[in-house]
């Protein structure tokens, strides 16, 4: 891993940027043990992720006057390499134990490719009397293809051929992103008042092949190679205010959202080509408020609402079949809807020392990944809105010094999930799990301008998702820090996971399908680090500021 930056001002202009790479081999382990229709299915994978990365960032500002500055940032992020999975599978009829059937399969990624470029051109005025305005148009590119051979091997308990198949998949990914936000904010009645509006329209292209590879040549399988193109319009204005009273600060604010969206599935079905069409148009009002008292010199107190949308990612609208083998699959979902969340809040807190917050937020259409069974021995993992979800939890940081040289922080929380899911009219869940997360950072000043730093997390067993049923886990992390060279430098050496205590176990339970999977992904590592600042005279920060495009760009993963 590299990384550097740089930040270089005279007079009215200030360029800055940054590059960082990540190169090299990454191994994950995973599995499933599932029954299923009176079958067993143990799986067990090894994924060999040879993907390089790499990222930049160029940026320059120029300062017109005191009050007027421009400013424009362009980005890159780059991933490009192949992979290899491994899975084994043994399928064996309960309670025997012994194999009746073995099923190897071979993805072989030998290419991948992803680009993503987003461009920002910002114009920002801000005078000494609380006007301020904010104007930011953005594009954004994202390119994605990969090309996989995957092979699967039947064979019996005496380890012979009983059946082979081989499949090529050509899938490509385009997204086209553009956005216009503006911002202004004033004072006003002795408070401050912001306001703005944003648009962003989103289209994405996406063309999946799936061929049966044959001595002779690749035959195209047009049952599960399809057309996908999805557009997205949306429009939103907000207003809000904040305001202090004596001990009092008040704050509230509303967003207007409209949104629109055309999904267009085209495909041939018995030498007919088809196309489905998926219109959805939506109107939602986003209120937010907050109240905020000073109870002493040393304790305060706040209590806040808000409501907030969550979107889907574009990849899991895309109905592209990604296998892992014939009997197991990832699948997209075009039918997905956005997940709307209202949120209650209240915070105390002593000397900033001492946090405890309650929360309650109550979730509708809520999206989750789910583990479903498809004909007799397959399983497939496709989002779905399944349900609602209530969310309880009580938080605490404190935060202590011993001693002059040793600094704590704790953080520690409790909550309690109830899920009332659906899958389908069959596979309805009433779930409900109290669970827990602890975590204790300590920092050491040590002599010869040394620090060390130790930190111990916890999770107990929890649900997430739907239905999945997680076991504890925990990590511990040491580094030590030591500062050379008159300060300039900084040399870093940082163990994580240093008892691989962060392994993922977890079940899943459905009507025909039971279901015990982990993971392993390389969480121990040593990494040593040197960090050098290059810098002559007074030095600036690049300035903070938000793309018209930050939403709309998470969601593509």
């Amino acid at each position: 891993m590299e990384n550097l930056a740089f930040n270089y001002r005279v007079n009215r202009i200030n360029v800055y940027g940054t590059y960082n790479h990540t190169l090299g081999y990454y191994n994950y382990l995973y599995g499933t043990d599932r029954q299923q229709n009176g079958k067993s299915y143990d799986s067990h994978t090894i994924d060999v992720d040879k993907r390089q990365k790499m990222a930049a960032q160029v940026g320059v500002d120029y300062f017109i006057d005191e009050k007027n500055t421009v400013g424009f940032l362009a980005n890159g992020n780059f991933i490009f390499g192949g992979g290899l999975t491994n899975t084994a599978t043994a399928i064996t009829t309960p309670p025997s134990t012994t194999a009746e059937e073995t099923l190897d399969a071979i993805n072989d990624y030998y290419g991948q490719n992803t680009k993503r470029y987003n461009f920002n051109l910002n114009y920002k005025y801000e005078d000494t009397i609380g006007h301020s305005l904010n104007i930011d148009a953005d594009y954004g590119l994202f390119d994605k293809w990969n090309k996989n051979l995957q092979s699967n091997i039947y064979r019996d308990n005496q380890y012979v051929v009983t059946d082979e198949n081989l499949y090529r998949t050509l899938n490509d990914i385009d997204i086209d992103l553009k956005g216009l936000k503006i911002d202004y904010a004033t004072r006003l009645w002795g408070g401050k008042l912001e306001t703005g509006a944003k648009y962003s329209a989103v289209g994405s292209k996406n063309n999946a092949n799936f061929y049966h590879v044959k001595q002779s040549e690749d035959s195209l399988d047009n049952r599960r190679s399809n057309d996908f193109h999805f557009d997205e319009h949306i429009s939103s204005a907000y207003v809000d205010y904040k305001q202090s009273i004596g001990a009092w600060s008040l704050q509230g604010g509303l967003r207007l959202e409209y949104a629109s969206s055309n999904g267009t599935l085209l495909y041939q079905e018995y030498g007919a080509g088809l196309n489905e069409h998926i219109n959805r148009k939506f109107t939602n009002f986003f209120p937010f408020f907050s109240i905020a008292t000073q109870l002493t010199a040393k304790q305060t107190l706040s209590l806040s609402y808000a409501k907030r949308i969550e979107r889907p990612a574009y990849q899991d609208l895309n109905p592209f079949v990604y296998m892992l083998d014939e009997l197991s699959f990832w699948k997209g979902n075009p039918f997905l809807v956005p997940s709307l969340t209202q949120r209650f809040s209240l915070l105390y807190s002593v000397k900033n020392s001492t946090i405890i917050g309650i929360n309650y937020a109550y979730t509708d259409q809520l999206n989750a990944k789910v583990t479903d069974t498809l004909e007799q021995d397959k399983i497939m993992m496709i989002s779905k809105n399944v349900g609602t979800q209530q969310h309880w939890s009580l938080s605490l940081t404190q935060t202590y010094s011993p001693r002059p040289w040793w600094d704590m922080t704790f953080n520690g929380l409790l909550y309690y999930i109830h899920n009332d899911v659906s899958f389908d009219q069959y596979q309805n869940l009433n779930l409900r799990q109290t669970a827990g997360r602890a975590g204790l950072l300590q920092t050491f000043k040590l002599p010869f301008q040394m620090r060390a730093e130790v930190s111990v997390v916890y999770n107990s067993k929890r649900l997430g998702g739907a239905n999945t049923i997680s076991r504890p886990i925990s990590q511990a992390d040491i580094a030590f820090q030591k500062s050379v060279l008159k300060d300039k430098a900084t040399i870093r050496l940082a163990i994580t996971d240093i008892y691989k205590g962060n392994q993922v176990k977890y079940t899943q339970n459905l009507p025909g399908l039971l279901s015990s999977s982990y993971g392993y992904y390389e969480s121990r590592q040593v990494r040593l680090s040197f960090n050098y600042r290059f810098s002559s005279g007074a030095t600036k920060d690049q300035r903070n500021r938000k793309s018209a495009l930050e939403s709309e760009s998470g969601r593509i993963q």
